[in-house]
Formats: C-alpha cells, sequence, structure tokens
C-alpha cells in the first residue's frame, strides 16, 4: 500500500472533522445562549467511555483487521465557555480475520503462516484542546491534540519477534488523534451528561532499524465511543457562588 494513501485518509478525515465542527459552531454561536449546562468554566470533569475501534492502516496493522473493545477515561478543566482541555488514558486491541496471511514466519511458532491468533495491542494516553459549542442541552466539542502510545503485536499471546534482528514487536510511539463529540445533559442533573465520541487517531510506529520483515509502518484507526462524564467545582460553594468559610469554633 502506498504511504501516500493513508496520509491522504488522514488529512481528508481532519479536514472533515473541523469543517463539521465549524458548521456546528457557527449555528450554536449564533442561536444560543451563555453556556448553562455543568461545563462551565473553571470546572474540573472526571468522565469514561466504552466502545470500539477498527485498524484502517496502514499495511500488515490493517491487512484482515477486525474491530474490538476501545476503553477511554477522560479528565479535563473547563478553561472558557469556548475552551477545555482533557487527557484520557487509552486502551483497545484489534485481532484479524482467520487465514489473513502473516508477513513473515514468527520465530515463536514457525510453522504458522496467517495471524489467526495475533493481536495488535495499543495502550497509552493523549492530550486534547477542545473547542466546545451548546445547543440547548446539547453540548459539541471538536478536539485535537498529541498521544504516546505502546504498541505491542502477539501471536497466541507471545510477543511477536522480528527474524531478522530478533528483536520483540513492543515499543513506545507518538501520536496524533482528534475527535468529535456531543454530550446530552440530564434535566435533573446538569452536571452529569451522556456523552458519544467519534475519533481518529494515527500511532507513528515505523521502526526500520527493528522491524525490517514487517508490522513497520504508521498505525491509523477509527473508534465510536459512548460514556457518562460528571463536571464537579473544585471548591465548595454557598447556593449564591461564593466559597464557604470555615466556621469558627
Amino acid at each position: 500500500m502506498n504511504a501516500r494513501v493513508p496520509l491522504v485518509g488522514v488529512a481528508v478525515l481532519l479536514l472533515s472533522l473541523m469543517c463539521a465542527g465549524h458548521a456546528v459552531a457557527q449555528q450554536a454561536d449564533s442561536t444560543s445562549a451563555p453556556i448553562k449546562l455543568g461545563a462551565r468554566p473553571h470546572r474540573g470533569s472526571v468522565g469514561a467511555q466504552l466502545g470500539g475501534s477498527w485498524i484502517l492502516s496502514d499495511k500488515d496493522y490493517s491487512e484482515g483487521a477486525q474491530p474490538r473493545l476501545s476503553i477511554s477515561g477522560q479528565f479535563g478543566y473547563v478553561v472558557s465557555p469556548r475552551w477545555r482541555w482533557q487527557v484520557s488514558p487509552y486502551f483497545t486491541w484489534n485481532a484479524y480475520r482467520v487465514g489473513s496471511r502473516a508477513p513473515f514466519a514468527d520465530p515463536n511458532f514457525p510453522a504458522v503462516t496467517t495471524k489467526d491468533l495475533y493481536l495488535t495491542q495499543i495502550v497509552g494516553a493523549n492530550a486534547q484542546l477542545q473547542r466546545q459549542f451548546q445547543r440547548g442541552k446539547f453540548l459539541w466539542h471538536i478536539g485535537l491534540g498529541p498521544s504516546l502510545y505502546r504498541v505491542v503485536v502477539q501471536d497466541d499471546r507471545k510477543v511477536l519477534k522480528d527474524p531478522v534482528t530478533k528483536d520483540l514487536h513492543q515499543g513506545q510511539y507518538l501520536g496524533v488523534m482528534g475527535e468529535l463529540g456531543v454530550e446530552h445533559f440530564f434535566k435533573v442533573l446538569d452536571n452529569t451528561s451522556l456523552e458519544y465520541t467519534v475519533g481518529w487517531q494515527h500511532t507513528f510506529a515505523k521502526r526500520d532499524d527493528q522491524f525490517p520483515s514487517g508490522f513497520n509502518s504508521g498505525l491509523s484507526f477509527v473508534e465510536v465511543r459512548v460514556g457518562a462524564h460528571y463536571y464537579f467545582d473544585f471548591k465548595d460553594k454557598k447556593p449564591g457562588g461564593t466559597p464557604r468559610r470555615k466556621s469558627a469554633k
């Protein structure tokens, strides 16, 4: 597969996310009042999401890949009515279709020629700057940022070994990510939301000196997640909005 193809796909996806977010933002800015939901400035947030991921590129990572579960945590801070940041620990994996051809014979199992028992595991975290915009009880956001992931390729629960260098196929890699999400806040629980997210992530997992035999390319995957988000104040406040004073003893 030409290396330019996934890069073009990355650019198109990022542009689509930005255009979609910009379109919703324009409508929200022209029709909505200032944010009065739980995601108010100077508040923190925690959340968790479950979903599925699918490796789309490149080469050995994506050929025969099958979607599997993804898990994400969320720790954030609302900077202003329009901006917030978020840090997310993350884990996902993909299996492979029975009969998918392996790029080389694994020294652990030299007679095996397929990826029937292969797994690609991705664990790490990303950091995002998010632009948020409100429409009624819905809060939209578009986020972009860097990531740091550990990628491990396994064959029948043993880490794959390159037959030339004898290096185990695992390592830490930098990456980038983008997502588009929407939160629905409950009428009686305006600090709590149900969040839906569509995301894309790319990891720069190419190392020619370690893995010349295969599984040596960038790794891109898309995902869909759903979960809950809770917003909170860092200080206990009175109903009027001022911090409570400690009573004198």
